[in-house]
């Protein structure tokens, strides 16, 4: 590979907390070096970067007791390493402590701040010694903000689950939103799946149907995704089974078009609803972000829908179709609480103060989705949350403002969901392949 340039891991995983801690995504930020990285340095990169924003409220715990001062009083690269050092350390099972503090303390003294590599060894050696006896105190505690810190849950979202959930469901969502998770990928070639899982196992990676989902395999591992079979020939997707199943719902009420969705993102639900659904009937994706449409075009591309794909920039609030809707998909803005396990930085961003602004607009868009929606016709509201203030209040709120709707019923295989209070249902996030999501869908009386 003559002129390429490859990244150790433990490097990669450092520039990718940088763009982490100043607001991308993890999984964003790992796609711009994963080209970078041959495998093994990719797998590192992504075990430190994912271990560190799990249990980050923790790794700021345990540095706070070896630290003469507070972490924010040192240098931001000085505190992301000490904060990748005490997540390695703890979480790494198959790496040296030894080879990890050495590269992260010649990481901080080749940089900016060679001064401070002394303290990096010092404090990181403590946190291999004597964190494990403060982590089974934590862990062994009854005390819910000792679990919550343990875990690695914000506390007032702990609170929250306790409230909403009761404490024996809450202490079960906080060790299920802290399981690893796994790649699931959707067949958009149905007829390759054979080939897909051969092609897999010639490459040591496991993979099968899911027993949930039709045109659906779950992987036993995490995969770049360019790299799995017949990625760039568009024949497979990643997406979570939880949010396959919400559109499989949707498909399933369907008499008619057209369709549209209110907030398409990168267009991930854009291609399943493109794959499944008849050319007949149209579909119009509408979102906010140009960056979002120009990816979702190209996965459009990819996946080889492009032609089919009509998508419109612009606030969900009032742009206007093509076509007035027969059945709206609204897969609304959200905390992203039901996803904590795949996008863990998300949870340290979110407040209680920003619980109640992502509300407002979910009523909002809500709204707007019943005003439009052709009598006759349905409307689906989903959310990747576990927080009902997003859900059952959201729907609760804007179905008190009257309108003829009545909610229809919605089924799904297995032991995957729970009835909502009282509207909707609730995909639990029990397994590595789904995420929590909450689903609900209303007629709109003729």
């Amino acid at each position: 590979m003559e002129g390429r340039v490859f990244m150790r891991g433990i490097e990669a995983a450092l520039e990718c907390r940088r763009e982490v801690r100043k607001g991308a995504f993890a999984a964003e930020a790992l796609r711009k070096v994963g080209a970078q990285l041959d495998p093994p340095d990719r797998v590192l990169a992504s075990s430190l970067l994912y271990a560190t924003s799990r249990r980050e409220s923790l790794w700021k715990h345990l540095l706070g007791l070896f630290l003469r001062k507070p972490l924010h009083a040192l240098s931001a690269e000085t505190a992301d390493v000490l904060m990748v050092g005490a997540a390695g350390l703890i979480e790494l099972r198959h790496f040296s402590p030894q080879v990890l503090v050495s590269a992260l303390v010649g990481h901080v003294k080749a940089g900016r701040f060679p001064h401070e590599a002394g303290l990096v060894n010092a404090v990181l050696r403590r946190v291999h010694e004597e964190a494990p006896q403060v982590l089974a105190k934590l862990a062994s505690s009854a005390d819910a903000k000792d679990q919550c810190l343990f875990l690695g849950i914000p506390s007032w979202a702990g609170r929250r689950w306790i409230e909403e959930w009761g404490k024996e469901e809450a202490r079960n969502l906080w060790k299920l939103s802290s399981m690893k998770p796994y790649l699931s990928v959707r067949l958009n070639r149905p007829e390759k799946e054979q080939e897909f899982l051969t092609a897999l196992e010639r490459a040591k990676i496991r993979g099968w149907p899911s027993p949930l989902l039709r045109e659906s395999c779950r992987l036993s591992s995490n995969p770049f995704p360019p790299s799995l079979p017949g990625f760039s020939e568009g024949w497979v997707t990643p997406q979570t089974e939880s949010s396959m199943l919400v559109v499989e719902a949707f498909l399933e009420l369907l008499d008619g078009g057209p369709v549209l969705e209110m907030c398409s993102g990168r267009g991930v639900k854009s291609g399943q609803l493109l794959c499944r659904l008849p050319e007949g009937i149209p579909v119009e994706s509408w979102e906010l972000s140009p960056g979002k449409v120009a990816s979702a075009k190209a996965e459009m591309h990819r996946i080889g829908v492009a032609r089919r794909a009509v998508f419109k920039i612009g606030d969900a609030r009032t742009l206007e179709p093509e076509r007035a809707p027969r059945a709206v998909f609204l897969d609304a803005p959200c905390s992203g609480s039901g996803t904590w396990k795949r996008h863990p930085e998300s949870k340290w961003r979110l407040s209680p103060e920003r619980l109640a602004q992502m509300a407002e607009l979910q009523a909002a868009l809500l709204e707007r989705a019943f005003r439009l929606v052709q009598p006759g016709g349905i409307v689906v509201y989903c959310t990747c949350s576990l927080f009902r203030e997003e859900n059952e209040q959201v729907v609760g709120s804007v179905l008190g403002f009257g309108g003829d709707l009545v909610e229809l019923p919605l089924s799904f295989p297995g032991t995957v969901s729970v009835k909502g209070k009282p509207y909707g249902r609730i995909l639990w996030p029990k397994l590595p392949w789904i995420d929590g999501f909450y689903v609900a869908a209303f007629m709109k009386r003729a």
